[in-house]
């Protein structure tokens, strides 16, 4: 009776772990990239050109990647749900500073301090879902869901709160919601209702050193590719747009913003599809087909124009997405439990944090150019280089590491 009554608690807090995983996701895609639409408005606010404000956001990027690391181990040597509190209450308190800025001092400050905050969600967070999921792929693929629908969201919401009320609305509203969150569930930790998931649902065989090494070169090279691509399609988005689609279709920050969250989220329906690919199918072989798709689209979207440049960005979007949840798998694959937050924490150092750099890339070319055409022509090669990275990926002969604790029958599903 007793293991029983243990084990329905613990599939409820799984349960409520996925929920506020998913939620968290949302909150973080949503307000990392709110300044990408922002920004096309601040210079006349500010008196500044586009490519410097732009570059104020870069810091903050930065420590989206690299604070990461540390993220992790904290999520994993003191709370998962510590971390995740500490999540939206920090983004929250930097988006208020955002919002009330005066001077671009200040917005980099609030800017900077969003990067750091926003660091912790995919070390903790993934780690977190991970372990208490039943199907993996699937889960991420659900959660990857979530963050899409972040992203696309942001676009929408800033060009709403520009036309029809303030700039700084975009960024306080969703302060306070974050806020908000992040009082419940500290309320529901310290009820017990949801706490920390220290083993594996799922049971597999531990790979070996050579497999996990080598893994772990070829991973660190195709993710930071990703981090360099994902980082400049979310930031260059908003202002391709407003060049390329022409007054026929997009008049307004709003209309902008709606094309923008669209595309984004059209292709966020891509990662339930990887995820459920990734289930039934080698994750190499769906991580391989995802970066060769890429390519050839990448090279040819600046010298698209009006629907042309809606689809194409739209395909783009649809394989940048859909290989998230095979990543995700193999990551956890060749990392023991023990350590999976600090190497989802190393993933995202690759991934996010090359992405501040990318943003100042991508604005330098902007200033320099007055377009993105050099820049898209590097994200192509870098899809082509995480291919043949991709290529060199253990193969099936190298299962995934088991903790030593994984066995419990306490875990759940999400």
């Amino acid at each position: 009776m007793k293991l029983a009554e243990t084990l329905l608690e613990s599939t409820s807090s799984n349960r409520l772990a996925g929920i506020y995983t998913n939620v968290g996701h949302t909150l973080t895609h949503t307000v990392t990239i709110l300044y990408a639409t922002a920004v096309l408005h601040l210079p006349q606010v500010f008196g500044l050109p586009y490519g410097e404000m732009l570059g104020l956001a870069s810091v903050g990027l930065v420590l989206y990647g690299v604070a990461a690391l540390p993220a992790g181990w904290l999520g994993d040597r003191w709370s998962q749900v510590g971390m995740m509190v500490v999540l939206f209450a920090g983004i929250g308190g930097a988006l208020l500073i955002v919002g009330t800025a005066n001077s671009t001092t200040q917005l980099f400050i609030g800017l900077s301090l969003l990067g750091l905050f926003a660091a912790i969600y995919h070390p903790v967070g993934i780690a977190w879902l991970v372990a208490s999921a039943r199907k993996q792929g699937m889960s991420l693929g659900i959660n990857g869901l979530f963050g899409g629908l972040g992203s696309a969201i942001a676009a929408p919401f800033v060009g709403l709160m520009i036309d029809h009320l303030s700039w700084r609305a975009a960024f306080i509203v969703p302060a306070v919601i974050s806020i908000a969150v992040g009082a419940m569930l500290l309320v529901a930790w310290r009820r017990g209702s949801v706490c920390d998931v220290k083993q594996d649902h799922t049971t597999q065989r531990p790979a070996g050193a050579g497999a996990m090494k080598r893994a772990f070169i070829v991973l660190s090279l195709t993710m930071t590719c990703s981090g360099f691509i994902y980082a400049a399609l979310t930031n260059t988005m908003p202002k391709l747009f407003e060049g390329g689609l022409g007054i026929d279709l997009a008049v307004n920050y709003t209309e902008i913003g709606l094309y923008v969250g669209g595309v984004i989220g059209f292709a966020s329906i891509s990662s339930i599809a990887g995820g459920w690919l990734a289930d039934r199918y080698s994750p190499k072989s769906i991580y391989i087909l995802f970066w060769l798709l890429q390519i050839i689209p990448l090279y040819f979207v600046t010298s698209m124009f009006g629907t042309g440049l809606i689809a194409l960005m739209a395909v783009v979007l649809l394989v940048n997405t859909g290989f998230t949840a095979a990543e995700n798998m193999l990551v956890a694959r060749y990392t023991p439990l023990e350590w999976r937050g600090p190497a989802y924490g190393a993933k995202f150092v690759l991934a996010l944090g090359i992405g501040g750099l990318t943003v100042e890339l991508a604005g330098l070319l902007f200033d320099a150019k007055g377009n993105f055409d050099l820049l898209y022509m590097l994200l192509s090669a870098a899809a082509l280089v995480a291919l043949f990275g991709a290529l060199m990926l253990p193969g099936k002969g190298s299962p995934a590491p088991v903790s030593r604790l994984q066995n419990d029958p306490q875990t759940g599903p999400v």
